[in-house]
C-alpha cells in the first residue's frame, strides 16, 4: 500500500519502508473448517514476531536486503483433530527510487568533454535510460540509451558541440520502482583561459628579445671596431712626427724649448727604430 494506491505483488520483491499487508487464504472448497479458529504466528525474518488469531498482518522492512517470511497456523479443537501448517517465502526488500540527483555544474564549454554524474537515490540493480535533448525539444521518433547500473553511480562523459540550453531526460527503474525526471544544461563558448596566454605572451617575449640581442650586438661591435682598425692602419709614424712638429709650433714662446725637449727623445727613439730595423 502507498498512499490511497494498493498493489499486488506475485513475486518476493517488495519495497523498504513501505507498508505491506501479508494475508493467509484457506482453501476450504467444502467449508469444513468455516468453524475453526486457527492461532497464526508471523515471523517477518528480521527478528520479529507476531502471534494472533487474524488471518493477515501488516508490517513493513526498514532496510533492504534478503529475508524468509514464515508462517506458522495451528488448530486445536475438541471437534477437530490437531491441524498444523508451515508456510515460507523468500522475500527481497529493496529502496525504492525516489530522486536521482546530477553532482556537478550545471553550465558546461561547448566542444569539451564534459563528465556528467549522477546518483540514483534506490537500490540496485537499476535500468537507467537517458537522452540529451537540444533546445529541450524531443525528437522524433524519441529514443534513449539504455544502461544497466549495478551501483548507485551514472557517469557519463558526453560533448556538446553547440551553444544554447539543453535537456537530459533521465528514466530509471529497479524491480519495484520508476522515476523519470529532467535537467536542464546549459552550455557557453569556451572561455580564454589566462593560464595558456600568460605562458604563450612570455614565450613571445622572450623570442623578442633574443632576436633583438642577436641582431643588434654584432652591429655595436662592428661599429666600435672601425674607427679604431682605421686609425691603426692609416696612421704612419711619419704622420707622428709631423704632428707632433706642429704641436710644438703652436706652443708658446716661454715654452718651447721644453716642449722641444720633451719631443726630442721621442724622435730619436723613432730614428733609432728606423735605423735598427735591416
Amino acid at each position: 500500500m502507498e498512499g490511497n494506491s494498493t498493489y499486488l505483488r506475485d513475486s518476493g520483491k517488495l519495497a523498504s519502508y513501505i507498508p505491506t499487508m501479508v494475508s493467509f487464504e484457506l482453501f476450504d472448497p467444502r467449508h469444513n473448517l468455516h468453524s475453526v479458529t486457527f492461532i497464526y504466528t508471523w515471523d517477518l525474518g528480521n527478528g520479529e514476531v507476531r502471534k494472533g488469531p487474524e488471518p493477515f498482518v501488516e508490517c513493513y522492512y526498514t532496510f533492504p536486503g534478503n529475508y524468509t517470511f514464515q508462517l506458522s497456523i495451528e488448530t486445536n479443537t475438541p471437534q477437530h483433530s490437531r491441524i498444523n501448517g508451515l508456510y515460507s517465502v523468500d522475500l527481497t526488500v529493496l529502496d525504492a527510487i525516489k530522486s536521482v540527483e546530477l553532482r556537478g555544474p550545471s553550465i558546461y564549454n561547448v566542444d569539451q568533454s564534459s563528465n556528467l554524474s549522477f546518483h540514483v537515490g534506490g537500490s540496485p540493480p537499476v535500468w537507467l535510460c537517458w537522452r540529451v535533448l537540444s533546445d529541450c525539444q524531443a525528437p522524433s521518433p524519441t529514443s534513449c540509451n539504455l544502461v544497466r547500473l549495478y551501483g548507485n553511480i551514472f557517469n557519463l562523459n558526453y560533448t556538446f558541440r553547440s551553444v544554447g540550453t539543453y535537456c537530459f531526460d533521465l528514466s530509471v527503474r529497479n524491480n519495484i520502482s520508476k522515476l523519470q525526471t529532467s535537467y536542464n544544461i546549459y552550455v557557453q563558448s569556451s572561455p580564454v583561459s589566462l593560464i595558456f596566454i600568460l605562458p604563450c605572451a612570455a614565450v613571445i617575449v622572450a623570442t623578442l628579445i633574443f632576436i633583438s640581442v642577436t641582431v643588434c650586438r654584432p652591429r655595436q661591435q662592428s661599429f666600435m671596431s672601425k674607427p679604431l682598425m682605421a686609425d691603426m692602419n692609416y696612421l704612419s709614424f711619419t704622420e707622428i712626427e709631423l704632428r707632433a712638429k706642429d704641436a710644438s709650433l703652436t706652443l708658446p714662446d716661454n715654452s718651447l724649448a721644453s716642449k722641444t725637449n720633451e719631443a726630442q727623445p721621442l724622435l730619436q727613439q723613432l730614428e733609432t727604430s728606423y735605423s735598427t730595423q735591416p
